[in-house]
């Protein structure tokens, strides 16, 4: 017998209602904190619930239009919502569409990738743990679809930057999950793609156009569907046209994410896979990257005075001096959706490259998701990393991080990748 899954949903705007920095543009150091929004910031709450004979399991994925999950933070609002819900630690993920018009939500980075504000972050876990209730109060039976279609819109930013430019790997799959009420009405879709939500550099709150698109799909589907968004490894992919980036301001959000939403529709137009019911399952498991030689205390005092990020990044180092970490914790959560499909989430910004490494060795069984649970900084492939630029270089001074990453990186990497892909069932 089918294992019977259940669905509970719940969609909530977390647009601060007063001034806060914006997180993602260095090009915003020293403005005002953002007091208006061209997009309302929502959180939408995926609950989900199996039961095999007379054992229920439990899990929950919340997609909010947020930078990230800073991880600073998540640990302590994953316990509330274990001790509250009784929900395991290592079945919840909290994930960030990646807007960079949202709030700053780690205390970890320097001051030029945005300054958190805690009094908004409070709130926002008291309503994102009030809405779990929610959710859960409006489980409902359901069957899940899977339909695969395509979008161009994402272009490889680290190949435009070449001379001359070349046109860099970019993963245009699009996945969409639907699941479907016994009646035959649809309850919710998630949304899978890979691409920086990074149109507008505007000083105010913005989903982007993830939030545009979500919100078209929810209103041209109606009957209260949620559409939640999963970002997959887009650290080196921007919305482009084929032969640019694409950037602009509110009026160019609009236009690409109805566009994108229209990519959507078309492929739930398509037939779907039904997906097979099974016991909700999750893993989680913590490896270690390694990075490059560490500075010694001499090093990071002869750059205290610098200017700019470099001069923050010293003294946040010399501040963290003398146990500063020699790898960086990479998690990596495993989370089954049905038997056909899973999903593999981790805490870091991981360019493209891993993702389509990812859905080739899972033979398209298992979608990468970045941006969950956490974040401490890209993580390149080894000819990045010997290339330079701003996702393997450049970026470790913006994100704090003790060093770029040693070349093996990806080797050790794609290792604990085929591991944990073999292992899982």
């Amino acid at each position: 017998m089918e294992t019977e899954l259940a669905l509970g949903t719940c969609k909530m705007e977390i647009t601060p209602n007063f001034p806060v920095p914006l997180a993602g543009f260095a090009s915003r150091f020293g403005m005002d904190p953002a007091a208006s929004a061209s997009r309302p910031l929502r959180a939408r709450i995926f609950a989900f619930a199996s039961r095999d004979g007379g054992e229920e399991r439990r899990s929950l994925l919340i997609s909010a239009d947020l930078i990230w999950w800073g991880s600073d933070r998540v640990p302590g609002l994953k316990r509330r919502i274990q001790e509250r819900y009784g929900i395991d630690e290592a079945a919840i993920l909290l994930h960030g569409t990646h807007t960079h018009s949202g709030p700053q939500t780690s205390g970890l980075f320097t001051s030029f990738l945005g300054e958190p504000d805690p009094v908004y972050l409070a709130d926002l876990e008291e309503r994102i743990v009030a809405g779990i209730g929610r959710a859960y109060d409006h489980l409902e039976p359901v069957r899940a679809e899977r339909r695969i279609g395509r979008s161009a819109l994402g272009i490889n930013r680290r190949g435009l930057r070449k001379l001359p430019p070349v046109a860099g790997p970019a993963d245009h799959e699009l996945n969409v999950i639907s699941y479907v009420l016994r009646g035959g009405q649809s309850k919710a879709v998630l949304v899978h793609y890979a691409c920086h939500p990074v149109i507008t550099n505007e000083n105010r709150f913005s989903s982007e156009y993830v939030g545009v698109a979500m919100d078209a799909i929810e209103e041209q589907l109606g009957q209260g569907l949620v559409a939640g968004f999963l970002q997959g490894t887009c650290g080196d992919i921007n919305p482009g046209d084929g032969q640019s980036v694409i950037r602009g301001t509110d009026e160019r959000v609009v236009e690409i994410g109805r566009a994108f939403a229209e990519d959507v529709l078309r492929t739930l137009e398509q037939p779907g896979s039904a997906l097979t019911g099974c016991q909700l399952r999750w893993r989680s498991e913590s490896i270690s990257l390694p990075l490059a030689a560490l500075p010694d205390k001499a090093d990071l005092e002869s750059g205290l005075a610098l200017p700019g990020v470099e001069g923050e990044w010293h003294r946040i180092q010399r501040s963290r001096w003398p146990s500063p970490e020699k790898a960086m914790p990479m998690e990596i959560t495993l989370w089954r959706l049905a038997k056909e499909v899973s999903l593999l989430a981790m805490n870091a910004e991981v360019v493209v490259e891993y993702g389509l490494y990812i859905r080739r060795l899972s033979q398209g069984r298992i979608l990468p998701v970045a941006y969950t649970n956490g974040m401490f900084g890209y993580v390149p492939t080894a000819e990045q990393l010997a290339e330079g630029g701003y996702e393997s270089v450049e970026s470790t001074r913006y994100f704090a991080m003790p060093s770029v990453f040693d070349p093996a990186v990806e080797r050790v990497f794609k290792q604990a990748l085929d591991r944990l892909i073999d292992e899982w069932p």
